[in-house]
């Protein structure tokens, strides 16, 4: 059943929603109570004895800050030194009337931290330097050691010679201990090659037994001599994304050992 006759369209030109409790304004216009309030501040039939009348008015009140040039029109004065400060300034200044002596120790407070902050920060900015210099002389040391290596490796080094210069990757390679108490080879492989197939060419040239394809067998493995850690558990690994991950080295010593399957560190304290 509809009622027509009952309730009022709020005169707001975006609303006119129809309301059953409308609110009348003294200016004879009808709204719901959403645009009643928005309304009345504006309306002017309506006295406002709280808004002051700015017309007309000039802005006198300078703000006290050094640095700023904000008018108002009305006062906002310091309960301490009882000058005129804009909103931005109002909290954030140092009143002008207070003791010198009280103001340095004020601004004590804020500064030593800072400056202890600061200091600290230079001193770990030191030994930060300190050490990246050292890295840079020990890894430049590093380099030159390992080009020697290299350089030896290659004076000595034995492999196939269908192996294209510029694919040779050299290794000195330690053979096992099973075989001989710190025996050496010096062999060049393709970084174009698996690590399985670097493994085996690499017991070829040491001219030891390779049983890598015998399930039952230890197999034989490539460790780093210097920290045990075997190249890669992964022997479709391409030897050229080691080299790129330096993960070896051109002109490395490695330990070509018989291990169980699942071994991946030697240890080389013996």
């Amino acid at each position: 059943m509809e009622l027509p006759a009952i309730g009022q369209h709020c005169s707001e030109p975006n609303c006119k929603q129809l309301d059953f409790l409308p609110f009348k304004c003294k200016c004879e216009q009808i709204f719901c109570v959403e645009h009643f309030t928005n309304h009345t501040l504006e309306c002017p039939a309506i006295c406002h004895p709280n808004q002051p009348n700015l017309e007309g008015t000039k802005a006198e009140y300078v703000c006290a800050h050094p640095s700023c040039t904000n008018k108002s029109y009305v006062p906002l004065l310091c309960q301490k030194c009882d000058k005129h400060f804009c909103v931005a300034h109002r909290h954030v200044v140092q009143c002008s009337e207070k003791d010198p002596e009280v103001v340095a120790e004020e601004l004590e407070k804020f500064t030593a931290p800072v400056r202890e902050f600061n200091n600290a920060k230079m001193e770990v900015d030191k030994q930060l330097d300190e050490k990246i210099n050292q890295a840079r002389k020990k890894a430049k040391t590093q380099q030159m050691a390992n080009k020697v290596q290299l350089m030896r490796v290659k004076n000595k080094a034995t492999g196939s010679k269908g192996i294209p210069s510029t694919d040779r990757v050299y290794f000195n390679i330690y053979h096992p201990r099973s075989v001989g108490q710190n025996k050496v080879t010096a062999v060049f492989v393709s970084k174009a090659w698996s690590l399985g197939r670097v493994i085996d060419a690499a017991a070829e040239e040491c001219k030891v037994v390779n049983k890598n394809n015998q399930s039952n067998a230890l197999k034989l493995r490539l460790f780093h001599k210097l920290t045990g850690e075997i190249l890669s558990i992964d022997l479709s690994k391409m030897l050229s994304t080691l080299l790129i991950e330096d993960s070896v080295i051109d002109g490395e010593e490695l330990v070509l050992e018989y291990v169980e399957n699942d071994c991946t560190c030697l240890d080389i304290s013996n």
